[in-house]
């Protein structure tokens, strides 16, 4: 009789044994990741160029050969140095030329005074007829007029006389010198160089529309945002530029055809590593100073527009529509439908379903 009682007891455990791992076998394994709060770091990366934030065209505003270089090809310069000289003699003649026609103007001029003021003593007296009167006061009208006259030639002169050297507006660095000793140049058409600012210089980037409100509250106010923002560039050699670059400009509008906007930003440049025209990548990190919420990228499944994840409750799957914000690295920052503290099914995320029985197995 024990004998049967045992043989129908070891049955109906091994009955027992089959039927749990008939259950367990319909789980569905599964990873699991925690749904943390943590500041985040958004990185964006853009293709930007290097841009002068101050470059002009030198050209000459006279006429005449080149008679003197005074600066190397690639020369740093300062402003008021001295670059070009154009012949300057027929300007210096035609400056003593006008010296001397002011000279004869204010000797005439004198003279017409003097006359008018012998002329009004003997009006009193009736002693001159009013005729030679008049014709005085006419007389020093047309000698003031040609004064004026000799005056501004003068300074016209004077104008053309300076324009026939050409200085430096500001400091920076000229290029490769577009004339030679020689080169006969015309009034504002002959260009002589190009000279750029050097520190600091520019970078410009195309950000899409979408960003446009987060760099103009940088721009306007930036002891008042509430993130951390850097600017930092990539070289082509891939190695990082040292200084952090700040918001110069932002341009009027959005391109219509990109739907991005313009943006130049400033950086410092004192060991001149940056040229214009030199192409790099910009690097915009973001620091949110309160903590957000984020999960695994991989916990997310989108169909028809929706974006779900699955969380762990009760040793089920429990489908959870979340509204997702900025990517950063592997995580993603979870705006609405998350707590911290819940766990996402990370792994066999495509085979549950929602109140499915789960397995979690994660690698340790």
């Amino acid at each position: 009789m024990i004998k049967k009682t045992h043989i129908v007891f070891s049955m109906l455990l091994l009955l027992s044994c089959g039927e749990e791992k008939a259950i367990e076998s319909q789980a569905t394994i599964v990873t699991v990741g925690d749904v943390i709060t943590e500041r985040v770091t958004l990185e964006q990366r853009y293709p930007a160029s290097i841009v002068a934030l101050k470059e002009v065209e030198l050209r000459a505003d006279v006429v005449g050969y080149v008679t003197k270089i005074h600066v190397a090809d690639g020369e740093r310069v300062r402003k008021g140095q001295l670059l070009y000289e154009i012949d300057r003699s027929r300007y210096k003649a035609q400056l003593d030329q006008a010296q001397s026609q002011l000279a004869i103007a204010e000797a005439n001029q004198r003279k017409a005074e003097r006359d008018i003021t012998r002329y009004e003593k003997l009006r009193e007296g009736n002693a001159i007829a009013d005729k030679i009167y008049d014709d005085a006061v006419t007389e020093k009208v047309s000698r003031q007029q040609e004064l004026l006259s000799a005056q501004a030639a003068v300074e016209n002169a004077k104008t053309n006389l300076s324009y026939a050297t050409i200085r430096a507006p500001f400091d920076g660095t000229v290029g490769f010198s577009s004339v030679r000793i020689g080169t006969l140049v015309s009034p504002g058409q002959t260009l002589l160089n190009v000279i750029s600012a050097d520190d600091p210089i520019g970078l410009d980037f195309f950000a899409d529309e979408k960003t446009l409100v987060a760099y103009l509250d940088i721009a306007k106010s930036p002891e008042r945002v509430m993130t951390d923002s850097v600017f930092h560039l990539v070289l082509p050699n891939q190695q990082l530029y040292r200084y952090p670059g700040k918001i110069e400009t932002i341009d009027r509008a959005i391109d219509k055809s990109t739907g991005t906007i313009q943006i130049r930003l400033q950086f410092p440049n004192n060991d001149l590593l940056l040229k214009p025209g030199l192409n790099t990548t910009l690097i915009y990190k973001q620091t949110i100073v309160e903590p957000q919420i984020t999960i695994p990228q991989k916990a997310l499944v989108e169909r028809l527009g929706e974006v779900y994840v699955y969380i762990v409750s009760d040793g089920r799957a429990k489908q959870v529509t979340v509204k997702t914000g900025s990517k950063t690295k592997d995580r993603v920052v979870i705006l609405e439908g998350l707590e911290p503290g819940q766990q996402v099914i990370l792994g066999g995320v495509q085979k549950v379903t929602d109140g499915g029985e789960i397995t979690i197995k994660n690698d340790h």
